[in-house]
Formats: C-alpha cells, sequence, structure tokens
C-alpha cells in the first residue's frame, strides 16, 4: 500500500500523509456507522496518524482523482484475493444457489457536489451506494452509485439472476410487486413486515404437539398475541 502510494505525488506533497492511516480511516469508519462528515474523519485521521493537526483544507485538497485511483487499485487487490469458488452455504442454506444480500447506504459529501449528488436536505450533497453481496463467495453480485434522493428499490432490477436463491433485504425495498417477481423467477425472499400489514394465513407448514390452535383462516394480528413458539411455520396470503 505505502509503495502505490509512492507513486502519487500525495507523499511528496504532504509529508502528513499516510496511506495507510487513512485507508484505515476511511474503510473503518464508514463500516462502523458513526459520524461519516468530512470533518469526522479528518478528527478520526489525526488521531490515527499521531499528527499534530492538519487543516481542514489540506485534508480536503486530498481526495482528488489519484487517490481514488489508488483506492480502486486497493480495491481490486482485494477483491482478486477471494476465493471466488468459496461456498460457504451449510445446513439450511445449502438448498439454495445462493444466498444474496441487498442493501444502501447514504454517505453525505462536501456540499460542493450537490449539483452531482443531491440529497433531500437544502445545500446538501450525498450519494447512495446500491449493493448486492453473495454470501456464499463473499463478493459483491451487483455495485451502482447514484444520487442520495434516489429510492433503493429502483436500483434492485428482478429476472433471471434471483432463481433458486435466497435474496434478503429490509422494508426499504418492501414491495409487492418485487415479491411476485421473485416469486415468478423461481427466487425466495426474507423481507421484515411492515407494522400495519395483516395477512390472512392460509396454511400451516409445520405440526406441533401438544397444546397448539388451528390458525388457518384467521388473519396474524388476530392470533399474534397467542404464538408462544420461537419458530412460526406458516404460509400467509399477502394482498396488494
Amino acid at each position: 500500500m505505502r509503495e502505490r502510494a509512492r507513486a502519487t505525488n500525495l507523499v511528496e506533497r504532504e509529508r502528513k500523509f499516510d496511506i495507510v492511516a487513512l485507508f484505515y480511516t476511511l474503510s473503518l469508519g464508514f463500516a462502523a456507522g458513526s459520524d461519516r462528515s468530512l470533518q469526522a474523519f479528518l478528527e478520526r485521521y489525526v488521531e490515527m496518524a499521531d499528527c499534530d493537526e492538519l487543516s481542514y483544507a489540506s485534508f480536503h485538497e486530498w481526495f482528488e482523482p489519484g487517490f481514488v485511483a489508488l483506492l480502486r487499485e486497493i480495491l481490486d487487490d482485494a477483491i482478486e484475493n477471494l476465493d471466488p469458488d468459496r461456498n460457504d452455504l451449510r445446513g439450511r442454506l445449502e438448498h439454495f444457489r445462493d444466498v444474496l444480500i441487498v442493501d444502501a447506504t447514504f454517505i453525505s459529501l462536501y456540499h460542493d457536489a450537490k449539483d452531482v449528488y443531491t440529497a433531500s436536505g437544502d445545500d446538501q450533497a450525498g450519494l447512495k451506494v446500491h449493493l448486492t453481496e453473495s454470501l456464499s463467495t463473499g463478493l459483491p453480485t451487483r455495485l451502482q452509485t447514484t444520487d442520495g434522493t434516489t429510492h433503493e428499490r429502483s436500483q434492485l432490477p428482478t429476472g433471471e439472476w434471483v432463481a433458486g436463491a435466497l435474496i434478503l433485504f429490509d422494508l426499504g425495498f418492501y414491495d409487492f410487486w418485487l415479491f411476485d417477481r421473485i416469486d415468478a423467477n423461481d427466487g425466495w425472499f426474507i423481507s421484515r413486515v411492515k407494522s400495519n400489514a395483516n395477512p390472512e394465513i392460509v396454511e400451516e407448514l409445520r405440526t406441533w404437539r401438544g397444546n397448539s390452535i388451528t390458525l388457518e383462516g384467521k388473519s396474524l394480528k388476530a392470533v399474534l398475541d397467542d404464538l408462544q413458539r420461537r419458530g412460526c411455520h406458516r404460509r400467509v396470503l399477502m394482498v396488494c
């Protein structure tokens, strides 16, 4: 990493530039989900690099095309070192071709970028990173960036790629049309249910011993308080 950084003029021009400290400041800062403003990254970098002080303007100037290209090279190397043939699906998951995790995250940008990467607030800039990752390989299968106002659902197409796979997503992708298209393409999905959802139970997929109750034909909210078992194996009817 340091050898590649020496090929840029940042190392020659900025004695306070430490590529290792900056790399971990950015990567761990995003993963932690804490304050992601440039000022917050600057403060973490000063602490990690153990430098006396660093001006905001100098720190901001580091984020130039050459530095972005350097980060991309590091990412490409990391991806190449992953084993694409690895398959860690075990137990119940081995019945699926793959488990695909879909999510999006918002990243605040310097306000000068607002003309390209607009955000919902006034005079704010931000982008969204839309990612689909394979659980079996640990590799991303889809990666897109949009402005901060783009809805997550619009960036998840459906098609043959979902066949045999289990798709995991949160309420940002809650859409009956999406559910139907995944089912039509022989895929599976797990999603949280909205708090106001009240589907009808049309089939019980498991018979329980002991003092069990019949749930078929009843609405979920009507019986939810009576369900005491950890597992609930029911087929429900979701009406659009």
